[in-house]
């Protein structure tokens, strides 16, 4: 944590939309957060993960990266995984097996919250993910639903005090 913090680290739990737009400004965000002492559990699946830069040294020990596979879905090329990786004509088949992550999410909250030393206190996920916010209010863990635009304001050095105290931001558990 900062110098002169008194608050606890949190546990976050940070889940992007499938598309490297998303996925990058959500690692840098996470990145920022474990720099500054809390620990962040990022979700995406495996290709995407390993498509991803090397964390920044100063981060890596606090994250870590969750790997849920995507679903298998008719009509949709092996290997797709990211928007990157689907041709326009398959887009909604890459929603309906990027929906498929529903019961995995679930399994990892769950498990996560199984035990207080790893229980989260916040979930922020890109808006697409109707899943995450039923799987955060199942466990009573606070959510933050942000546009990817939206994601600058939460960068600066204070983002850590930005999480819990920003009132626009802070919902009760529950879905949207």
């Amino acid at each position: 944590m900062d110098a002169g913090s008194s608050s606890s680290p949190l546990h976050i739990v940070v889940v992007p939309w499938l598309a490297f737009g998303h996925l990058l400004p959500y690692l840098e965000l996470s990145e920022r957060l474990a720099e500054r002492g809390h620990r962040v559990s990022y979700v995406s699946t495996p290709r995407n993960l390993a498509r991803l830069p090397t964390l920044r040294p100063a981060a890596a020990p606090r994250m870590d990266l969750v790997a849920l596979p995507l679903p298998r879905v008719d009509g949709l090329p092996d290997g797709a995984e990211s928007t990157n990786d689907v041709p326009d004509d398959k887009r909604e088949l890459h929603f309906k097996a990027f929906d498929g992550l529903a019961a995995p999410f679930a399994e990892f909250m769950a498990a996560a919250c199984a035990d207080e030393a790893t229980r989260p206190h916040w979930v922020i996920a890109d808006c697409f993910h109707h899943w995450v916010a039923a799987a955060a209010f199942e466990h009573k863990v606070r959510q933050i639903c942000a546009r990817c635009r939206r994601l600058v304001p939460l960068i600066p050095s204070h983002v850590g005090v930005y999480l819990k105290s920003c009132s626009m931001l802070h919902r009760s558990p529950g879905p949207m």
